[in-house]
């Protein structure tokens, strides 16, 4: 060999030991670097533990579990050989000769991705499944991995392979929540894993691989192939005989398998009212606790209640599908605690549009549905209203007005079409008159009906800003736990309630880790719940919520129905029970006829009544708590003390008279009373015809539909004659109404 060639391969050399050392240096760091993020070890002795969390109701009997982890610990010596076997031959067939890793299967699993240009092959061993199962994330990267293959090594230095296997057998998820052999035993053949027979075991060996496809529930073709090749190897390998595969691979995949549970072929117990628990808790105590913690979680439902609701549910439903309802929701608050004992989210199953089979619906339309409330929205127009100084016997006119929207006029329509009448407020919101609620809004400002909508526990999903006036009429979405929460400020005199669906938890040691505690934040002065209070409860005595009476009980409340009856709703209160009703099609088609209070108010009634007889509590608002508390507030001044039972009219609010067909008792401090006696319903006053587009007497030449009747006292009534009709001049638009104020408009009598 010449000088030149030994030179040349003298450098190559040196270089090679550098190029290696250099590798071995980068390796050892980034190692170094993974193993500072790398997660303790811990305790895997842990993990025997309980991790099943567990529902209950305020009764104390069980409704459900955090079926996302559902696992049952059982050591090796009771898990069947075969199965041992099984999964060793379907997961990695060299375990007990390899030291955590597979070099071999990850040089193989590399090359296969890098000649697909993709993820197609994995290689990891049982032992890296273990690491990753029990510290890693499932993300696919390089990373990750790494970190894997660090643990794998750590975990076969700590543990003996037996424990390995066993820690595998009882965390290593089977499909449908099931995690660990006891549990998948139990979900699939509804026996121990000790008692599984061969062709079980290799089944079950089969499902890790891809839990959801391979389920015998879903694909059973799928599954039983999965489970033959498994029962071939195992013959292959020497494990079982010949004939036995031979035998098990015959034996059907359905043999010993259990019917489908009920929480994944038909309508589970509670499914709405669950998965909002588990969402409260997680926003509480994070998901990881819920789902691995072990709780024992007690929650405000009654189980024999919330039976009642979705059977009454699911029959409003069916029976009035042909109006176009096919989706509803309700929600039940005790109060003042906030304790949601009943919710109902809506029909919990839906038919998949590939397989025609029934599958989970979750979506919870009484918390997660943003629907248009319509005029049940109306209370938070008039609480601002009354903080702005107008008064439940404040009197507007219901003339027609009209708003321009970009180039488009838009003007706001009543129900019965019927247009320049006088009323109260009180009698405007009992009757659901659409134009004064808009005028209401016109005077205090949208931006003030805006913020106290948001004070009460309005949510809004979009900007309201956007939908100009029409917002008093419900025209942006809300979600209906909002909704009855923010209106049951009303019953509670101003103080807003957090509904909650828990009541204690109680961590896998037993230890009570939370107890709920209701906190109240006042967002409405008292005097302005009382007012609004009353004028809810005309809704129900004497306007369009009649059909939501409840026998023995005042109930206040309000209708609601959205543009084109897409949805209809009915939201209100006793003096101890708050209660939402929406219905409506799901995919926001029009009903073919009624409204809130033909649809909804019999449906508040009779789920309230069915509450009422659990949970009593008092029959009016002036009635004393169970207790013997006083229901009203205590005096604090002087002004408090001199409060006087006045007879009110119903109809308009005003000081009560003979011939007043419906009156009412309320207790009201002295700033508070009437002033003025009811005069619609008196003889008193003097009857005019009146020109509605411009406040005057009508006279021959004012259109018919323009001309209405009025009551006014004797002394007030106008004297001037309409001027804009004449002979010589000819309207074509309505001048344009001045914007209303508290002044004048307290000091108009109808």
């Amino acid at each position: 060999m010449n000088r030149k060639l030994r030179r040349w391969l003298g450098w190559f050399l040196i270089g090679w030991l550098i190029g290696n050392l250099l590798l071995v240096a980068l390796a050892v760091g980034v190692l170094q670097r993974l193993s500072r993020d790398l997660p303790d070890l811990g305790d895997p002795a842990s993990l025997r533990k309980s991790h099943i969390t567990y529902f209950y109701s305020a009764e104390g009997l069980p409704i459900g579990s955090a079926v996302s982890v559902y696992r049952k610990w059982v050591p090796l010596s009771k898990i069947p050989r075969h199965l041992q076997v099984a999964t060793i031959v379907a997961e990695d067939r060299k375990f007990y000769s390899h030291p955590g890793i597979d070099l071999k299967g990850i040089i193989r699993a590399l090359w296969a991705c890098i000649r697909e240009w993709r993820y197609v092959q994995g290689a990891s061993t049982i032992t890296m499944q273990l690491a990753r199962n029990l510290y890693l994330s499932p993300e696919k990267t390089i990373q990750r991995k790494l970190k894997e293959l660090i643990l794998a090594i750590q975990l076969e230095r700590r543990f003996s392979k037996e424990e390995l296997l066993e820690l595998y057998l009882n965390t290593v998820c089977y499909g449908h929540g099931a995690y660990g052999v006891q549990a998948a035993a139990e979900l699939y053949f509804g026996k121990d894993a000790e008692n599984l027979n061969l062709p079980q075991s290799a089944l079950l060996a089969a499902l890790p691989k891809r839990p959801s496809y391979l389920s015998p529930f879903v694909n059973p073709t799928a599954a039983a192939q999965r489970r033959n090749y498994i029962l071939s190897k195992m013959a292959e390998l020497g494990y079982i005989s010949p004939s036995q595969a031979k035998e098990a691979i015959a034996t059907p995949v359905t043999d010993g398998l259990r019917s489908a549970p009920t929480w994944m072929t038909g309508p589970t117990r509670f499914l709405h009212f669950l998965e909002w628990t588990k969402k409260e808790l997680s926003q509480r105590f994070g998901p990881e606790l819920v789902n691995r913690g072990g709780l024992k979680v007690y929650t405000t439902i009654n189980a024999r209640l919330q039976e009642q609701i979705e059977q009454l549910m699911e029959q409003f439903i069916e029976r009035h599908q042909r109006q176009g309802i096919n989706q509803a929701a309700l929600i039940l608050i005790e109060l003042p605690s906030g304790y949601i004992r009943a919710l109902y989210g809506g029909r919990p199953w839906r038919k998949d549009p590939n397989t025609g089979r029934l599958i989970p619906d979750y979506f919870n339309r009484a918390t997660q549905a943003y629907r248009q409330p319509g005029s049940s929205f109306k209370p938070y127009v008039y609480a601002a209203a009354l903080e702005a100084g107008l008064q439940p016997e404040t009197v507007f006119s219901d003339s027609r007005i009209a708003f321009r929207v970009g180039r488009r006029s838009w003007s706001p329509q009543n129900y019965d079409g019927v247009y320049g009448r006088r009323m109260t407020l009180l009698t405007a919101l009992a009757q659901s008159n659409n134009v004064i609620a808009v005028k209401t809004m016109q005077s205090v400002g949208a931006d003030k009906v805006i913020e106290v909508a948001q004070r009460m526990g309005i949510r809004f999903r979009q900007d309201p800003r956007l939908a100009g006036y029409s917002l008093a009429l419900g025209s942006v979405g809300v979600t209906l736990l909002d909704h009855t929460a923010a209106v049951a400020t009303v019953a509670t005199g101003g103080q807003r309630i957090l509904p909650t669906t828990i009541k204690a938890v109680y961590g896998s040691d037993g230890q009570l880790i939370y107890r709920h505690r209701q906190e109240t934040q006042p967002v409405l002065d008292p005097t302005v719940a009382t007012k609004l209070r009353m004028m809810l409860r005309a809704v129900v005595t004497s306007g369009t919520g009649r059909r939501a009476q409840v026998e023995g009980y005042e109930v206040a409340g309000k209708t609601g129905t959205s543009e084109k009856i897409r949805d209809v709703w009915f939201v209100g209160f006793t003096p101890s029970l708050a209660c939402g009703v929406w219905a409506g099609h799901e995919d926001f088609k029009p009903l073919r006829y009624g409204s809130g209070g033909t649809w909804c108010a019999p449906l508040f009634r009779t789920a309230v009544s069915l509450a009422l007889k659990v949970y009593p509590g008092r029959r009016s608002f002036t009635d004393e708590e169970p207790n013997g508390r006083p229901a009203l507030r205590k005096p604090s001044t002087e002004a408090d003390e001199q409060r006087v039972a006045v007879t009110v009219c119903t109809e308009t609010g005003l000081l009560a008279n003979r011939f007043c067909p419906l009156t009412h008792t309320e207790t009201l401090e002295e700033p508070q009373v009437p002033k003025r006696r009811c005069l619609i319903h008196s003889q008193e006053g003097e009857t005019l015809l009146i020109c509605t587009l411009s406040g005057k007497r009508a006279t021959s030449q004012c259109p018919t539909q323009s001309v209405v009747g009025a009551i006014f006292p004797r002394g007030e009534a106008p004297t001037e004659e309409c001027d804009i009709h004449s002979a010589e001049q000819e309207v074509h638009s309505e001048p344009s109404l001045p914007e209303p104020s508290s002044t004048n408009l307290s000091s108009e009598t109808p």
